[in-house]
């Protein structure tokens, strides 16, 4: 068995205002790290082995047409892990 999962950062500590956004993207990247990281260990912990890795300069977007919010985008490390199970 195998799974791999996603950890982006634009997920965490991102919200639209009225007119636009509010995202502290240092939180958010510090957010996704360690939330990959509690995963890593909670699938470890169950006998996974498990792979973390990070890919940076992901260009990630929210809003844009039918949203109601404007079309924003941001570049991104993304953190992700790949695991297998016997």
């Amino acid at each position: 068995m195998n799974l791999s999962k996603s950890f982006n950062p634009i997920d965490y500590h991102f919200s639209w205002t009225s007119d636009w956004y509010s995202w502290d993207d240092k939180a958010a990247m510090k957010a996704a790290l360690q939330a990959r990281n509690a995963e890593a260990k909670r699938l470890r912990a169950e006998g996974w082995t498990v792979h973390v890795s990070a890919s940076t300069g992901n260009l990630m977007s929210r809003g844009g047409i039918g949203s109601n919010h404007p079309h924003v985008e941001f570049f991104v490390p993304v953190y992700r892990i790949h695991a297998s199970k016997s």
